[in-house]
C-alpha cells in the first residue's frame, strides 16, 4: 500500500505486476478495485480523488501447518496437520477487513472451531474425532469468506507424538513378553515330551505284561473247549463277560462253528437254572450279547438279525447313533422331477424321492448307516412364483436295501419367467441336503419335461437335540418361519413388525458398533441391560408368535440351534427369548450353541486341520501380528504353517487350489453399500473374486475352515438376486464352516475370542458350535463391550475337528 499525492497520477514509475489487483481507496472511506489486467487512467484517479492505493496479490498459496488440539485429558494432545491453499477473490473486500496474515487468520478459525470438538474425545478415539471435528468445520462455513478468501483445506487428526512413542515402547515390550511367553512354552514342551516318552515306556511294559495274561486265558479257554467243558465256559464268561471279545477273536474256524452249533445249549444254560442264583443277570446278558455279535459277524452264513435278548428293557433314543450303529451302510441320493418348460396355468407337479446311489450321474457319497425298522424324513419344497395345491411338506420313509416312495408336490404355473423350486430333506431337527431346479413359464409353449436332478445326503443321522429354524423370504416381503425338530411344525407367514428389515438391522449393527467404540467408558451392567432390551424387543418383533410358543415347548429338549436361510434379516445371536414367565439362561447365544447355515452349503460333519494360513495384508490393525503370533504359539507344530498372505493373488491361488485345513484372516474389512472389501498390497479382495471357486466348488474335496477375523465379515448383500457376503462365498465353495463378524469389534476382545474358540474346537475337540459358544462366554463380562454377540457361526453345530 502507499499514499497517493495530490499530482500523483502516474502509476508507470511504480508498476505492478500484471496478475495483481489494485485497490483505490476513496476519500469517503470506500474502495474501487482494478482486477488485472485493468488499470485506471491518469483521468480516473485524478477525476476520483483516489488517496491510496493498494497491490493485492491474486495467485494461489498453498500452506501445510501442524495444529496442537486437546482431548478429554489434558495430559495428551492430538495433533491435526493441515494443508491449506488460499486465494483473494474480492480484493475489495480483502482490504476492507484490514487482515495481512492470511495464515495466521484461518489457522485462527480451525483452532476456535475445533477445541471444543476434540475436547470431548478421548486420545484413542481419533478416528471419532477427526469425523466429528470436519462436520463441525463444515458447519460454520468456508473459511476465510468475510475476508473474501477462496479457501481449499484438509484436516487430518492423530494422536501426539509422545502417544504414538508410548504404544511403540508398549508394543517393544509385549513382543518382549511374548518372546518370553514363547521360550517358556518351548520349555514346557520340552518337559511333556519327557514326560510322554517315560509314560510311552510304561504303557509299553504294560501291554507286554496284558499281552502275556491273555496268552494265559486264551490257553485256559482252548483247554476248557478241548475237554468239552461247554458249562465252566459259559459260567466264566458270565462272570467275566470282557473276556467275550479276546476269546472269539483267538479261535480258529472250525472251533468256531462247533461252538455255533452249541449256542442254543449256551443260551439255555445262561437264560435258565444251570447257573448259580447269584450270578448278575446283566453280565449274563452282556456274555451272550457279546458271543452273538461276534459270532455273526465272523462265521459265513450267519443270521443277520442276533437272537433276542429281551430288549424290551433296554429302550433306544429314535434316531440315536446307538440304533443307527445297528443299521446297515447304504449312500443315499436326494432326487426331483420338474417340467422345464410350460405356460402359465398348467399343473406341473414335482416328484421326489430317496434313492439308492447308482450310476455314473452326481457325486459318489460317503455310505451312511440305515436302522432295521427304516427312518422318517421330512421334505419341504419352496416354489416362489408358483402357485401350491396342496402342502409343500411331506414325510417319507427310507427303509435298507430299496428307494423311498415318491412324493408328489402339486404346483401350478401362474407368472411368466423363470422360478426357481427348492427342495430339502430334515431328518428331525437337522438339516440332510438339498437341490434347486428351474422351470421357464411362457405364454404360447408346450410343456416339457425335465431330467431328473439328484443330489447327494453326506448322512441320514441326525443329531439329537438339535433344532432348525427355517426362515423363506416370498415375493411380497413376507417370510415363512418354520421351527423344524423331531416334531415338524407348520410354516408360519409373517411380516416384521418394525417395517423394512434392513432398516432395523442397520439400526441395531450402528448401535451395537457405537456401543463397542464407547465400551469401558459406560458402566458394564448398563450396557448388558440395553443389549437385553434390545434382545427382547427383537425377539418379539422379528419371531412370530406361533413360532415362540413351539420354542418353549421345544426348549427343554434343545441341545443346538440351527438357524437356515438366505437373508440376514435378523442379528439371530442377540435374540432374548423372554415371554411372561418363560425365560430362558440369557441371549440365545450363551444359552445355546447357535450357528447359521445358508442354502447351498454341504453338511460337513469333520472338519480336517492339517494346514493353517494366515491373512495379514499391510496396514491391518496392530493386534493382528500379535494374533498371528498367538495361534502359531498355540498350535505348534500339529498343524503345518503355510505362511502369511498379504497379497490377492496369493489368497485366490490358495482358495482356487483346494485349501485345506485352516485359513485366518486378521485384518481391516471396509464394508459399504457397494459391499466388502480387503485392501491387499496388489489391490482390492472381495467376495466376488470367490465366483469361480464358488462355481467350480474348489473347496469341496478339503471343507477348511475360515475364520475372518475383521469389521462385519459376515454380512452380506443383494447383487442380481445372488448374495455376495463372505459366508455364502465360502461356504458354497465348499468350506466346512466360517467365522465371521456382523459389526466392527474390537481388537482386544477379538483376540480373545479367536484364541479361546481354537482352545477349545482344536484343542480341546468340542464341537463347533459348543466352542464358539464357550468362546462368546469368555468375553462377555468386558466392561459393556457387545464384541462376543457381533460373531456368526456357519455350519453344522456337531462339526469337529481332527488332525492328523
Amino acid at each position: 500500500m502507499r499514499q497517493l499525492s495530490r499530482f500523483d497520477f502516474n502509476l508507470r514509475s511504480r508498476t505492478a505486476r500484471i496478475d495483481h489487483a489494485l485497490v483505490f481507496a476513496t476519500p469517503k472511506g470506500g474502495y474501487d478495485p482494478y482486477l488485472p489486467p485493468r488499470r485506471p487512467t491518469r483521468s480516473e484517479i485524478a477525476a476520483k480523488r483516489y488517496t491510496a492505493v493498494y497491490e493485492v496479490d491474486m495467485g494461489v498459496h498453498p500452506f501445510s501447518a501442524e495444529l496442537a488440539l486437546p482431548s478429554d485429558n489434558e495430559a495428551f494432545e492430538f495433533t491435526a496437520a493441515v494443508d491449506l491453499s488460499w486465494q483473494v477473490l474480492d480484493p475489495a473486500r480483502f482490504v476492507a477487513s484490514g487482515y495481512r496474515d492470511v495464515p495466521a487468520l484461518l489457522l485462527g478459525e480451525l483452532r476456535q472451531a475445533a477445541r471444543p470438538v476434540t475436547r470431548r474425545f478421548a486420545i484413542a478415539d481419533s478416528a471419532d474425532a477427526e469425523h466429528e471435528l470436519l462436520q463441525a468445520v463444515t458447519v460454520l462455513g468456508p473459511l476465510g469468506a468475510p475476508a473474501g478468501l477462496q479457501v481449499n483445506w484438509t484436516l487430518r487428526l492423530r494422536r501426539g507424538q509422545e502417544i504414538v512413542d508410548l504404544h511403540r515402547r508398549l508394543q517393544t515390550h509385549d513382543h518382549q513378553q511374548l518372546a518370553l511367553q514363547q521360550q517358556q512354552a518351548e520349555h514346557e514342551l520340552a518337559l511333556q515330551q519327557q514326560r510322554s516318552q517315560h509314560e510311552l515306556a510304561m504303557l509299553h511294559s504294560g501291554q507286554q505284561h496284558e499281552l502275556a495274561l491273555q496268552k494265559m486265558k486264551i490257553k485256559f479257554y482252548e483247554w476248557h473247549l478241548q475237554q468239552g467243558g461247554v458249562q465252566n465256559w459259559a459260567l466264566h464268561l458270565a462272570q467275566h463277560p470282557e473276556d467275550s471279545r479276546l476269546v472269539m477273536d483267538s479261535m480258529r474256524e472250525d472251533q468256531l462253528r462247533l461252538i455255533q452249533s452249541q449256542f442254543e445249549l449256551v443260551e439255555q444254560l445262561l437264560s435258565g437254572d444251570a447257573v448259580e442264583s447269584y450270578e448278575p443277570e446283566t453280565s449274563k446278558q452282556l456274555a451272550l450279547r457279546a458271543i452273538s455279535d461276534i459270532l455273526n459277524q465272523r462265521l459265513p452264513g450267519a443270521p443277520s438279525t442276533p437272537p433276542s435278548l429281551r430288549q424290551d428293557d433296554d429302550p433306544t433314543y429314535p434316531g440315536s447313533s446307538h440304533l443307527l450303529d445297528q443299521g446297515r451302510l447304504e449312500p443315499r441320493r436326494l432326487v426331483a422331477e420338474l417340467a422345464e418348460q410350460a405356460p402359465p396355468g398348467r399343473e406341473v407337479p414335482l416328484q421326489v424321492q430317496i434313492t439308492q446311489e447308482r450310476g455314473d450321474a452326481g457325486v459318489a457319497l460317503r455310505g451312511f448307516v440305515l436302522p432295521a425298522q427304516g427312518m422318517r424324513l421330512l421334505i419341504t419344497v419352496h416354489a416362489p412364483g408358483l402357485l401350491a395345491l396342496g402342502d409343500l411338506q411331506q414325510e417319507l420313509t427310507v427303509v435298507p436295501g430299496c428307494d423311498s416312495d415318491v412324493v408328489r408336490f402339486g404346483l401350478r404355473t401362474t407368472i411368466t419367467g423363470l422360478h426357481t423350486v427348492t427342495v430339502r430333506a430334515f431328518c428331525g431337527g437337522s438339516f440332510l441336503g438339498e437341490l434347486r431346479t428351474q422351470i421357464s413359464v411362457e405364454a404360447d409353449v408346450p410343456a416339457r419335461d425335465g431330467p431328473p436332478l439328484s443330489a447327494p445326503l453326506d448322512s441320514l443321522a441326525f443329531d439329537p437335540g438339535e433344532v432348525t429354524l427355517q426362515v423363506l423370504k416370498a415375493e411380497d416381503g413376507t417370510y415363512r418361519f418354520q421351527l423344524l425338530s423331531e416334531t415338524s411344525y407348520a410354516p408360519e407367514t409373517f411380516r416384521l413388525r418394525a417395517g423394512d428389515p434392513e432398516r432395523i438391522t442397520t439400526y441395531i449393527y450402528q448401535e451395537l458398533r457405537d456401543t463397542a467404540a464407547a465400551a469401558h467408558r459406560i458402566d458394564g451392567q448398563q450396557a448388558r441391560e440395553r443389549l437385553r432390551n434390545l434382545g427382547v424387543s427383537l425377539w418379539e418383533d422379528a419371531v412370530p408368535d406361533a413360532v415362540r410358543r413351539q420354542f418353549w415347548e421345544e426348549a427343554d429338549r434343545i441341545r443346538a440351534f440351527t438357524v437356515l436361510g438366505e437373508h440376514d434379516i435378523v442379528p439371530w445371536e442377540l435374540l432374548y427369548p423372554a415371554d411372561g414367565a418363560q425365560e430362558g439362561d440369557g441371549f440365545l447365544a450363551e444359552w445355546l450353541p447357535i450357528v447359521r447355515r445358508v442354502f447351498g452349503q454341504s453338511r460337513v460333519r469333520e472338519l480336517s486341520m492339517p494346514k493353517m494360513a494366515f491373512v495379514v495384508p499391510p496396514g491391518s490393525p496392530p493386534e493382528a501380528d500379535q494374533e498371528v503370533a498367538a495361534l502359531r504359539a498355540k498350535f505348534g507344530s500339529t498343524i503345518a504353517d503355510v505362511g502369511t498372505l498379504t497379497r490377492r493373488s496369493q489368497v485366490q491361488e490358495l482358495v482356487n487350489g483346494g485349501l485345506a485345513g485352516l485359513l485366518h484372516f486378521a485384518c481391516h474389512n471396509t464394508f459399504t453399500e457397494r459391499g466388502s472389501r480387503v485392501a491387499m498390497e496388489d489391490g482390492g479382495f472381495d467376495p466376488m473374486d470367490l465366483a469361480y471357486a464358488r462355481r467350480t466348488g474348489a473347496l469341496r474335496d478339503t471343507r477348511p475352515l475360515v475364520f475372518f477375523n475383521a469389521c462385519r465379515s459376515a454380512g452380506q448383500i443383494d447383487w442380481y438376486s445372488a448374495s455376495l457376503g463372505w459366508a455364502p462365498q465360502f461356504l458354497r465353495a465348499g468350506a466346512g464352516a466360517f467365522v465371521g463378524t456382523l459389526w466392527p469389534v474390537r481388537s482386544d476382545s477379538a483376540l480373545i475370542f479367536a484364541d479361546t474358540f481354537y482352545d477349545h474346537l482344536v484343542r480341546g475337540r468340542l464341537p463347533l458350535g459348543e466352542a464358539s459358544m464357550k468362546a462368546r462366554r469368555a468375553i462377555r463380562d468386558h466392561g459393556g463391550d457387545p464384541t462376543w454377540l457381533a460373531y456368526a457361526v456357519y455350519g453344522s453345530p456337531a462339526a469337529r475337528v481332527i488332525t492328523a
